[in-house]
Formats: structure tokens, sequence, C-alpha cells
């Protein structure tokens, strides 16, 4: 039987699949909110120690990659051929709440690059994505106690 919230969900996911049509919103500036949005990590007291230690020389590289990203997500562009869970799972100076630090400084960026309508998308991808990464890099079940049910 289907509910009001099981119709709601799906039509929310439909929307979350398809590739976002708004004028604007394109490679280019997709890459201008990539640079931007790094280059205020890169700034970050928390944050820019944890990135130069990760990524050394040339980061042109990384945000043509994240450009690559951001592109797959929010226009289905299949750009995107990497795997963020593995990599992310390798940094272990990262804290959950680096996650806040990065939230923040992404929802500014799309904010002072896009219209409100179009930013509340990148920041509603984007929270979904850090959800996703903070799961698998910081929920572990308890082990079972030992002897339990013996």
């Amino acid at each position: 039987m289907m509910t009001v919230k099981s119709v709601l969900v799906d039509r929310a996911r439909a929307v979350a699949e398809q590739p976002l049509d708004r004028a604007g919103v394109d490679r280019t500036s997709i890459g201008k909110l990539v640079r931007e949005f790094y280059a205020k990590v890169r700034n970050d007291e928390r944050l820019g120690p944890i990135f130069v230690r990760e990524i050394t020389g040339d980061w042109e590289p990384h945000l043509e990659k994240m450009t690559d990203f951001w592109c797959s997500v929010i226009l289905k562009t299949g750009d995107y051929h990497g795997r963020p869970v593995p990599a992310h799972l390798k940094l272990k100076h990262v804290t959950e709440a680096d996650f806040e630090i990065w939230q923040t400084l992404f929802s500014q960026t799309a904010a002072e690059l896009f219209a409100p309508e179009t930013a509340a998308v990148f920041v509603d991808r984007a929270e979904r994505i850090a959800t996703s990464l903070k799961l698998a890099m910081f929920f572990r079940l308890a082990p079972a106690a030992a002897g339990r049910g013996q």
C-alpha cells in the first residue's frame, strides 16, 4: 500500500537523480564553485593543513577531478570515475566535526555563486554525500559481547 510519505520519498529520490537543468549551471560554473570552495578550504585553519598533507604540488588535477565529480552529481554527466569512499577512508586526521566545517564552506560558496534555489540543490546533494562519507568513515557496530547468549 502506498502512503503519502512513500510517494513523497519516491518523488524526492526521482528529483535527486535528475540532472539539474537551470540556466547558468554548467561545467564552467561548477568549476568556479570547486575552485572558490577549495580556496576557502586551503585557508581554513583546521581543513587547510589536512588538504596540504594530502595534495602536494599542483592542485589543478584535484580541482579537475572534483569538477568532474560535481558535474556528475549535478549534471549527471558521468565524467567522474573515482572512488570517493576509499579515498576518504585513508584520511586518518579527519574527524566527524571536520565535515561541519566542510559543509559550511561549501554552502557559503554555493550561496555566493548561485541563485538560492540552485544553491539549495548543491547543498542538499553535498549533505547527502557528507552523510554517506561520515557513515563509511566513522560508523562502526560494536562487537558482540564475548559469550553473550551462551
